[in-house]
C-alpha cells in the first residue's frame, strides 16, 4: 500500500490508479475496501485534494416586481413527518409583499395535481403572475409546467441562471 500510494514515485495518485497499481501484483477479498480505506485516511491526499467541479457562477439579482403577485416564487418543503398522509409543504410566495401560501400535500404527488392546487388556491384569489421564480426542481421544469405556463403567457424562471 505504502509503495503503490505513498511512496513519491507514485505522488498519492489517488484511488483508482492505486488500485489498478496494487491489482496488477496483488488480490484479495477486500482489496477495493482497503484502498478506498486508506486514500480516504491518507492526510496528505485530503490536504491537497483538487477540486472536481467547476466553479459556481456568479448569482444574477432577479428584478424588483413592480405589482402584487405579478411575481412569485414556488417550492418544496420535503422530508417532514407524516401527518394525515401528508410530508411535504408546497410554498407559493409573492416576491413584492413577501405573502405566502403553505399547502400540506403528499410526498407523491404529480405536477397535474400540483398545477390543479395552485389554479385553485392561489390563481383564484390573485390572478395569473407574469413570472413564476423555482429552483431547477424536476417538478418544475417538467414538461407539463413548461407547456402550461407558455399556452398561459407566463415565464417559469429558475432561481439560478448559469452565467
Amino acid at each position: 500500500m505504502q509503495a503503490a500510494h505513498n511512496s513519491p514515485l507514485a505522488r498519492h495518485s489517488g484511488y483508482l490508479k492505486t488500485y489498478r497499481a496494487i491489482r496488477e501484483r496483488f488480490s484479495w477479498k477486500v482489496l477495493k475496501e482497503v484502498v478506498l480505506r486508506h486514500v480516504r485516511e491518507c492526510l496528505t491526499c485530503q490536504q491537497n485534494k483538487a477540486e472536481h467541479t467547476l466553479p459556481a457562477g456568479l448569482l444574477q439579482p432577479l428584478p424588483i416586481p413592480k405589482q402584487k403577485w405579478e411575481s412569485i416564487s414556488m417550492d418544496f418543503i420535503t422530508g417532514l413527518p407524516q401527518v394525515q398522509e401528508r410530508d411535504c409543504i408546497y410554498v407559493v410566495v409573492d416576491r413584492l409583499t413577501k405573502f405566502s401560501h403553505f399547502f400540506a400535500i403528499p410526498s407523491k404527488f404529480s405536477a397535474t395535481q400540483v398545477a390543479k392546487l395552485f389554479f385553485r388556491d392561489v390563481f383564484r384569489l390573485h390572478g395569473l403572475p407574469k413570472t413564476i421564480v423555482s429552483d431547477r426542481d424536476s417538478r418544475f421544469m417538467g414538461g407539463f409546467w413548461q407547456e402550461l405556463f407558455q399556452l398561459v403567457g407566463t415565464n417559469l424562471t429558475p432561481s439560478t441562471r448559469k452565467v
